[in-house]
């Protein structure tokens, strides 16, 4: 929509389906995408009218195309583009014509916010290869040599400049984030009964359960790392500060062993080891792990001889279970997939599909590969666990939910748990061995926001 600065009556600028409109620095044209698949790049004049498409969907993978936007002369359009929502992007650029695309960054992370301030100097906001951030960079578009601005501690959320790029406004961060439990009851949970999680650490988030123990992720100062709860004190099972994780672990219902995804050159690998974090060993190398919105996870089959994980190999993306012992994985369905959890009886594996507007739509496979008609249920990504006896799935519906619900497969109803207060973002939860609690995480970003002025000389 088209708001008038003076007030007045907004109205449409663009169709349904279209996104990130850009003017050119003169004000005379536009750029925007659209939601088909590939997401379409057009420019079109200042009015969004008689369009041009200057970048076709890929017809090898399946990238998208992001946050476009002019370069001060005019004569480029710079833009993220990748294997979104996995967070595989980085920062590309095209001719208003469509000519001389080209890729100038290689961070393979969750590159986003661009914001020109000179004719050679682009910033923007995104993780470093070892995944730590969101910090932010400058990119000198000519040689292509990116720089962290900040050497500091501070996360940056966003940034954006004025035209002239003198001015340039930034989101600070200082998230935090902790454990939290909430009974499941026959009634709707409120605010005053949720309870804090006894972890000993300061930090929390991304909790599993094994039989007597909660797995969860947390930091001493690097990265985030995997970390033991069990009979009130925390041990750090693997080291943050040698390779930081970002999604939940898999732990088999022995507690024997786990398996945690480990991020390295914008590919993600599957690592099994003891539950101590002894014997480590990467399990299927040939296959990049695959999520949405930042997290792809695995999960063990019931009698720990298999792991299942949504991936892609030399025939493309699917659903993939591998021999916990090593040897090829099996695929059982092709196709973008992710975040499967196996069903307690092991007879059911639910998984994602399509994803839509940060909500997913559940599927389900055998473990034989005969497909399993489930009902229509969307849900944030990831966010969607079987109850311990495998009646039920409790899940977030949005990628923003503030409250948990059930889908009972017994009687194919759905209803809320929760009626809960907005104390911070609900990522990751489990719930406990007894079925009696779910243990989530919330975040809080704690932004502030900054105006940085720069000289008015070059």
């Amino acid at each position: 929509m088209l708001l008038p600065m003076m007030g007045g009556a907004s109205h449409a600028l663009m169709g349904e389906g279209n996104n990130a409109p850009s003017w050119s620095p003169d004000g005379t044209r536009l750029v925007y995408f659209n939601n088909a698949p590939g997401d379409p790049m057009f420019v079109a004049d200042r009015s969004a009218a008689d369009p041009t498409q200057i970048l076709a969907p890929d017809e090898k993978r399946v990238l998208h195309n992001h946050n476009p936007v002019w370069s001060p002369d005019s004569k480029w359009i710079y833009f993220v583009r990748g294997i979104e929502p996995t967070d595989d992007m980085d920062v590309w650029r095209i001719r208003p014509s469509g000519d001389s695309l080209e890729r100038l960054t290689e961070h393979h992370t969750d590159v986003n916010y661009l914001a020109p301030i000179s004719s050679r100097t682009l910033l923007y906001i995104g993780h470093a290869e070892d995944q730590s951030g969101p910090w932010l960079w400058a990119l000198d578009v000519e040689s292509k040599v990116a720089r962290r601005v900040s050497s500091g501690l501070d996360q940056y959320a966003s940034v954006a400049a004025s035209r002239d790029g003198r001015r340039i406004v930034a989101t600070i961060a200082n998230p935090t984030s902790s454990l939290w439990s909430v009974p499941i009851l026959d009634r709707p949970v409120q605010e005053a009964e949720v309870k804090t999680y006894p972890v000993t650490t300061i930090r929390g988030l991304a909790p599993r359960f094994g039989a007597t123990s909660l797995f969860y992720l947390s930091t001493r100062g690097a990265g985030d790392g995997l970390w033991r709860f069990r009979d009130g004190e925390a041990s750090e099972v693997w080291k943050g500060a040698n390779r930081a994780l970002f999604e939940p672990t898999a732990v088999t219902k022995d507690e024997l062993r786990v398996c945690v995804v480990v991020r390295q050159q914008g590919r993600r690998h599957l690592t099994i080891m003891s539950a101590d974090g002894t014997n480590v060993r990467t399990l299927a190398a040939s296959l990049d792990i695959l999520g949405e919105a930042g997290q792809g996870t695995a999960d063990w089959s019931p009698d720990g001889g298999w792991i299942v994980t949504g991936g892609r190999d030399a025939q493309g993306p699917g659903l993939f279970k591998i021999p916990a012992e090593g040897g090829e994985p099996v695929r059982l369905v092709a196709g973008q997939v992710a975040n499967p959890v196996w069903s307690p009886d092991g007879k059911l594996i639910v998984y994602s599909g399509g994803f839509f507007n940060g909500q997913v739509e559940l599927r389900g496979v055998r473990p034989d590969g005969h497909a399993v008609e489930l009902p229509p249920l969307r849900v944030r990504p990831g966010g969607y666990r079987f109850v311990p006896d495998g009646t039920g799935l409790v899940y977030l519906p949005l990628l923003r939910s503030l409250d948990f619900w059930l889908y009972d497969f017994t009687t194919g109803k759905t209803r809320p748990l929760t009626h809960l207060d907005d104390q911070g973002l609900l990522a990751t939860f489990d719930i406990t061995p007894d079925g009696k609690q779910i243990v989530f995480d919330r975040t809080r970003t704690n932004s502030n926001i900054a105006l940085i002025e720069l000289p008015s000389s070059p």
